[in-house]
């Protein structure tokens, strides 16, 4: 199963993983050209908060899926992507995407509070590339109950260092709607009855931004190993909610380390 922490993560920061974000096409010299369907398999691990605004640190296993069709279908772990729009500067097209929600037994610090359902979002993606630039806006709202909505903010830039060895810079931030602010940062009466939290109405706005900082060295044509870490401040009534105040901390970080074996079909 993937990680409700590593799913947490930016796509910004996926870039370090080896996982397409936007395209995924079989680029010469990896021994994938001509294929039409990529599929690319990895693992690792790393630290990530037990919940959104936590200042406990977990242990999390990454497993890494992507699947790429023609690069213009691209499955990457938990979203789904078809590029409907194509031009040399820009993809566009509709998206899906399974979001995790939170459960009380995560932390002790969430006892009370109940659980957040996942969430089954459908929505659309947006992204411009001019070399190793590039920038991307996603909206997502869920279809299956009231976990709301999410827009994405994401840019990035990768520099190659050789023929093995990348880097990658990303930057994110995210605004989230009502429903998605009171699901995860507000408590609710009955809540702070059950808790040791007080009462709190957040509201939707900005909720993060972050910064990333990844890397990724070629072992042979189909093997790579790949690494990210990153920080993340939340925004807000995400900030100011008690269940970050009084619990927790606005201050996020998470590191990765994977390795990812493409094949084409």
């Amino acid at each position: 199963m993937i990680s409700r922490s590593a799913c947490a993560l930016p796509a910004a920061a996926l870039l370090a993983f080896g996982l397409p974000h936007g395209s995924a096409g079989a680029e010469p010299g990896t021994g994938l050209a001509g294929s039409s369907f990529i599929v690319g398999l990895g693992a690792g691990a790393g630290f990530a908060p037990t919940y959104e605004g936590s200042k406990r640190y977990e242990f999390v296993p990454v497993p890494a899926v992507s699947l790429s069709w023609n690069d213009t279908l691209v499955i990457d772990n938990t979203t789904a992507r078809l590029t409907v729009i194509r031009t040399p500067w820009l993809q566009a097209g509709p998206l899906a995407a399974w979001r995790p929600g939170r459960q009380q037994d995560d932390d002790h610090r969430l006892k009370g509070l109940g659980d957040v359902d996942d969430a089954f979002d459908l929505g659309g993606f947006a992204r411009i590339g001019f070399g190793g630039w590039s920038a991307s806006v996603s909206a997502r709202q869920d279809v299956i109950d009231s976990g709301g909505a999410l827009v994405n903010l994401e840019t990035g830039y990768q520099l190659p260092l050789s023929e093995a060895l990348s880097l990658s810079v990303g930057a994110d931030a995210t605004w989230a709607s009502d429903d998605y602010m009171s699901a995860n940062f507000g408590v609710t009466r009955q809540q702070a009855r059950r808790s040791k939290y007080d009462a709190f109405d957040a509201g939707a706005g900005f909720k993060n931004a972050g910064l990333s900082l990844g890397a990724s060295y070629a072992l042979n044509e189909r093997w790579s190993l790949n690494a990210v870490t990153g920080y993340e401040r939340l925004l807000g009534d995400a900030a100011r909610s008690p269940i970050v105040k009084q619990g927790g901390t606005a201050d996020q970080a998470y590191g990765f380390v994977t390795v990812t074996y493409r094949f084409g079909l």
